[in-house]
C-alpha cells in the first residue's frame, strides 16, 4: 500500500478527534500518527472519562475502542446516540479481528465504520476523511435547507400581505357600489332639463364652469354605462364644483 504523505501546514485539515482507549501505549501510538496527519487529537482512558469530556467539547470525530473496563465501547456508544449533543458525530469503533460479533454489534448500535487491531494507519485516515466528508454534507444540506425554508416562509407572508390588500380593494369598491345603488343619481334628466350653461359674467367663472361641464361628462359616461366611477375623479369634480360657487359667490 502507498505510504501517506502528510499535508503541508497550508494543506493540512485541523479536524478533532477523541481517542477513547484504556491502554496507555495504544492511546500514544494513535494520537502521535494522528497528530502528523494534520489532525487536533484529545485522549482519554475509560467510557465515563469519555463522556465527561463530551459534555464541554464536543469533537469532528470518536475513535471509540471496543474492549475496555468499567464501560465497553458498546455501553458508551449507546450514551452518545441517546444525546442530542453527540447523536450526530461519526464514530469509528476500534476492534480486534477476532471480535466478529463485536464489529456487528457496533454498527447496529450506531456506529459510524470500525477498524481492527493492529490498526493499518492509511485505512483509519481513509475512514476517518470519508466520515468528515459525510458530515460536512450533511451539514451543508441542513444549511441549505433552512435557507430554502426561509425563503418559502418569507415567500408565504408576502403572498398573505398581497391578499390582505387586495380583500381590501374589493371590500371598499363593494361598498362604493352599495352606496351608489342605494343613492342613485337622476343625471340624466338633469343634464337634459339644464340646458346650457350660459356666459358668466366672470372669465374665471367661465373657464372653471367649461372645465366643470367637461368633468360632468365624463363622470356622466362613466355612470351610464355601468362602470364605477373613478374615487380620485369624483373628488376632484366635487371640489371643481366647490371653486365655481366660491367664484360665484356662493
Amino acid at each position: 500500500m502507498t505510504a501517506f504523505t502528510p499535508p503541508t501546514a497550508a494543506e493540512a485539515k485541523v479536524a478533532s478527534i477523541l481517542v477513547v482507549d484504556d491502554m496507555e501505549a495504544n492511546r500514544a501510538v494513535l494520537a502521535r500518527r494522528l497528530e502528523k496527519y494534520g489532525y487536533s487529537v484529545i485522549s482519554v482512558d475509560s467510557g465515563p472519562a469519555a463522556l465527561a469530556r463530551l459534555a464541554h467539547a464536543v469533537p469532528d470525530i470518536i475513535l471509540l475502542d471496543y474492549m475496555m473496563p468499567q464501560m465497553n465501547g458498546i455501553e458508551v456508544l449507546h450514551e452518545l446516540r441517546a444525546k442530542h449533543e453527540t447523536r450526530e458525530v461519526p464514530v469509528i469503533m476500534v476492534t480486534a479481528r477476532a471480535e466478529g460479533e463485536a464489529t456487528i454489534e457496533a454498527l447496529e448500535a450506531g456506529a459510524d465504520d470500525y477498524v481492527t487491531k493492529p490498526i493499518d494507519f492509511d485505512v483509519l485516515r481513509a475512514r476517518i476523511e470519508t466520515q468528515l466528508a459525510k458530515r460536512k454534507d450533511a451539514s451543508q444540506l441542513k444549511r441549505a435547507n433552512a435557507a430554502l425554508d426561509e425563503r418559502v416562509t418569507l415567500r408565504a407572508m408576502a403572498l398573505a400581505d398581497l391578499e390582505d390588500e387586495l380583500k381590501q380593494e374589493i371590500r371598499l369598491r363593494q361598498d362604493l357600489e352599495r352606496q351608489l345603488s342605494a343613492n342613485p343619481v337622476p343625471l340624466a334628466p338633469a343634464k337634459a332639463s339644464a340646458g346650457p350653461i350660459s356666459a358668466p359674467a366672470s372669465p374665471a367663472l367661465a373657464v372653471l364652469l367649461s372645465d366643470m361641464e367637461a368633468r360632468y361628462d365624463s363622470f356622466f359616461a362613466a355612470v351610464t354605462s355601468g362602470r364605477t366611477p373613478n374615487l380620485a375623479q369624483m373628488a376632484d369634480f366635487k371640489n371643481l364644483i366647490a371653486r365655481c360657487r366660491q367664484a360665484a359667490g356662493g
